[in-house]
């Protein structure tokens, strides 16, 4: 994934309050803030000094912010939203009168209360009574008039049976209610906020919001907040600026803003795939029922449970049982789930999960294999499914191996001893676990084993007897030259076989390749009406996605929310798709959120 997100500035930039008569508090204007930093530690002053003297010292110069320029009228509540690091409490202290910008300039119309550091200025071998004169001092505060208010202070920071005690003994909540109580004990013109409202629990939290909206309501305070709450700004603000790496990407109201970096903000991706997902978010509309669908839950097992209930609501002959905590095995076991016609449940090493058990009674099966998993007996199972497959006479098989290259051989002399292959085989090495779970529905469907090789080894590959006098028609080769050769493509050429390499510039594209390519063989891609949209960085909550895509005669593509890229790639899919009317979803619960879902499913009528 790349490391910098974009920072160009969004179409819809600007505030629509340009003639509303309303002073302006704060201005802005075309603020760039350079730091210069060493470009070699120096650990102390002779270090300094020597490198001084000999004209070594190197700096590398670090923009803070670049060429920002916005307003705050009075009134104003004014949101500021960035990810870390992005310039927002420097753009605070410039405005506060701590900085001084390198270039531009930015003007201040009235007094302010900043508070930007809590807890900034105390001395913590002192009681909290004597900080509290302190800070006040430090605040420009008389001592007369903290003595005025002195038991208000006290009492919003609810810390009157600690007054005498030293500060160095308080916890960091505690230190933020004086702090913040000190800083708001008068009525400023302006009121900056920087990540106050996270500190504390949850009560402090909720005073000092409720104190703030006083500020705002009964005197007209112009408020400026910086806050990693998205939902927190959305609520208190009016307006709001978000800032990334330094540039200011977008302006407008606090609603609008929030909306677009709950979805853009911190995500990478290039231009093009950016100007996609705003379009999409722009234009989305409310979720057409019947046009997105969750199958979600708590665990993986869970999901592998619902999945198999989902494609075999009447029950099955067969099910298949695998590790869930190792990924590679689960992946070379999809094959025989496939050729089976079986259900792939995830197991744990030693116990299967309640939700499993479960799903398992339900499906009632007159065959249990274990892939990956030595069993003896029914040790495995709870007591209520022992008794009930005791009595049914269920049949247990046991696939096991040393490691999945290994598991990989067994699986296969299992399948051919009952005859279930097809004429297609998988290679592919444990990196390409996006490519397999991409490949999944034709394999499933197909009946084709998969050989999963470690990434470190002969470029011939271990298989290479097994996939040369297999009996195979084909090989589908997941993994480039410099893992599996040209060399060894060429020699099953020689043997009459057919090689078919997947590469792609990323998962992504290679997930596209992959569909288009199953699309060619398979003759259904116009006509695909259910698309399956799975976590592409947790395959373990995809790897099972396999049965509802065979079943629903669909396809997988991936979805990463954070990864403009990837949302863009299944817009893309969704166009050269026009058949998709619904999206399933798959993986844990908090995956996706309706944003996420929303702007994908803008997709099928664009």
């Amino acid at each position: 994934m790349p490391e910098i997100v974009n920072t160009s500035a969004l179409a819809c930039t600007g505030f629509d309050d340009k003639n509303d008569g309303r002073d302006v508090m704060v201005d802005v204007d075309h603020v760039t803030m350079i730091f210069n930093m060493a470009s070699e530690q120096l650990n102390n002053l002779k270090e300094y000094a020597i490198a001084l003297a000999r004209k070594e010292l190197r700096f590398k110069e670090f923009r803070a912010l670049d060429d920002v320029s916005f307003q705050v009228k009075r009134g104003d509540v004014f949101g500021i939203l960035g990810t870390n690091g992005s310039g927002k409490s420097t753009i605070l202290k410039i405005i506060a009168g701590v900085l001084e910008p390198s270039k531009g300039k930015c003007s201040v119309n009235g007094n302010i209360a900043p508070l930007i550091e809590l807890g900034a200025g105390f001395d913590m071998e002192l009681t909290a009574r004597e900080n509290i004169f302190l800070n006040g001092a430090l605040l420009g505060y008389s001592k007369a008039f903290i003595e005025e208010h002195f038991d208000e202070i006290v009492e919003f920071a609810e810390v009157e049976k600690f007054l005498d005690m030293p500060m160095k003994n308080y916890s960091s909540g505690m230190v933020a209610r004086i702090a913040f109580a000190i800083a708001t004990v008068i009525v400023p013109e302006i009121l900056i906020v920087d990540e106050v409202l996270s500190v504390g629990d949850f009560m402090f939290q909720r005073k000092c919001e409720d104190r703030i909206n006083k500020l705002i309501k009964e005197h007209g305070v112009t408020v400026l907040i910086v806050s990693h709450s998205n939902d927190q700004i959305e609520r208190l603000c009016n307006k709001a600026v978000w800032i990334e790496k330094g540039h200011l990407r977008m302006a407008g109201s606090a609603k609008e803003v929030c909306g677009v970096y709950r979805v853009l903000g911190g995500r990478v991706g290039d231009g093009e795939s950016e100007k996609m997902v705003f379009e999409a978010l722009a234009n989305k509309n409310a979720i057409v029922p019947g046009t997105v669908e969750s199958l979600t839950a708590e665990t993986r097992y869970g999901l592998s449970a619902k999945t198999a209930q989902r494609c075999y609501p009447n029950g099955c002959d067969t099910v298949v049982l695998t590790p869930g905590d190792r990924l590679e095995d689960s992946l070379a076991v999809c094959g025989l789930a496939g050729a089976l016609e079986a259900p792939l449940l995830l197991v744990q090493d030693g116990n299967i999960p309640d939700v499993i058990a479960q799903a398992m009674l339900k499906l009632n099966p007159s065959r249990v294999v274990f892939a990956g998993i030595e069993i003896e007996g029914l040790e495995l199972f709870p007591d209520l499914l022992s008794e009930i497959f005791e009595q049914k006479s269920v049949e247990f098989e046991s696939i096991a191996a040393a490691d999945y290259p290994s598991l990989s051989t067994k699986l296969f002399e299992y399948g051919r001893k009952r005859s279930i292959w097809g004429r297609d085989a998988v290679l592919s090495f444990d990196s390409c676990t996006g490519d397999l779970v991409s490949l999944s529905p034709y394999t499933a469907s197909k009946r084709c084993p998969i050989f999963l090789d470690h990434y470190e080894g002969s470029p011939m590959s271990s298989f290479s007897e097994i996939l040369l006098t297999g009996g195979f028609e084909r090989v589908l080769v997941l993994g480039g030259p410099e893992r599996f050769s040209e060399a060894f493509v060429e020699e099953l050429a020689e043997r009459g076989i057919e090689a078919v390499r997947f590469c792609g510039r990323d998962h992504y594209d290679a997930n596209g390749i992959i569909n288009d390519w199953i699309d060619s063989q398979i003759g259904d891609g116009d006509d695909i009406r259910d698309l399956i949209v799975a976590p592409i960085w947790n395959p373990e909550d995809s790897c099972t996605a396999f049965s509802l895509a065979v079943k629903l005669k669909s396809r997988i593509i991936f979805d990463d929310p954070q990864d403009l890229d990837s949302i863009a790639h299944g817009l893309r899919y969704l166009q050269r798709r026009k058949s998709v009317k619904k999206l399933i979803f798959v993986g844990d619960k908090t995956r996706y959120n309706d944003v996420d879902k929303a702007i994908l499913a803008y997709g099928l009528s664009s």
